[in-house]
């Protein structure tokens, strides 16, 4: 089984989101998907619509990204200005880390349960995406900021059994040269 991991496209539906799913588009189009799965969240899912360009695409809720309580939509900017309090309130409100990462790695796991020997699309959250790198590399869940997706790239990751090799991390959709 082959797993190809994207993460959405920049939060705000704009040209920029939509071109770096294009490009996405583009790049699956010559590779052989049997299934794809997206977060049920709008950001990750219109990606993924893009990219699977009328194909079928399935929602999964268990691989959304953390819910953050009441800070859930906030700006860095504002996340940043914030107090202490203001921090435990999250902590507080929010959805606790474990239970987010294991509620990911459920997932996860379905999906590769489900669709053994195939090759399938995941395009979800920065968040989540860490999450399932860390399950799969079994660095586990205090590696979890070692891991970073970038928008308009893909990574790739080979399942057979409990071993798993990663074909790619962080490949762009479209390779463009650095020239001054």
């Amino acid at each position: 089984m082959k797993i190809y991991f994207v993460r959405h496209g920049e939060t705000d539906m704009n040209a920029r989101n939509i071109a770096q799913a294009e490009e996405l588009r583009a790049a699956f189009e010559t590779i052989h998907i049997d299934a794809i799965y997206s977060s049920d969240l709008k950001r990750a899912y219109h990606t993924a619509e893009i990219i699977a360009n009328g194909r079928e695409i399935q929602p999964v809720p268990e691989i959304r990204e953390l819910y953050y309580g009441d800070w859930e939509n906030r700006t860095w900017e504002e996340m940043s200005e914030a107090d202490l309090e203001e921090w435990r309130g999250w902590l507080t409100n929010g959805e606790a880390f474990m239970e987010f990462y294991d509620r990911v790695t459920r997932g996860l796991e379905q999906i590769i349960k489900e669709n053994k020997g195939k090759h399938v699309l995941i395009v979800s959250h920065n968040g989540a995406l860490s999450a399932m790198h860390c399950h799969l590399t079994g660095a586990g869940p205090k590696a979890f900021w070692r891991f970073n997706s970038k928008q308009g790239h893909y990574s790739a990751v080979w399942v057979s059994g409990e071993k798993r090799t990663y074909d790619c991390m962080n490949y762009p959709a479209v390779w463009k040269e650095n020239r001054k």
